[in-house]
């Protein structure tokens, strides 16, 4: 994965999902969720439980956006 993936999906502003080679998942519902190191070889990622992970981009296998919630019809 490459700082430039990562960076396009959380300029997109929809919640995506970020997939690592262990097979671990990891939210990011909002651009305030993720953050990069200096180098930007390392993605700091907290989630909504409040655990903070630090993520080297090296071992991310994939990014999934996450549906858009359907649009309600009002009566």
């Amino acid at each position: 994965m490459t700082y430039e993936n990562l960076k396009s999906a959380i300029e997109s502003h929809q919640p995506f999902e970020i997939r690592m080679a262990d097979g671990e998942r990891y939210l990011i519902p909002h651009p305030d969720f993720i953050a990069f190191t200096r180098k930007r070889t390392t993605a700091i990622v907290s989630t909504e439980d409040g655990m903070v992970h630090h993520l080297p981009l090296i071992t991310m296998t994939g990014i999934s956006y996450s549906a858009a919630p359907e649009e309600v019809e009002e009566k």
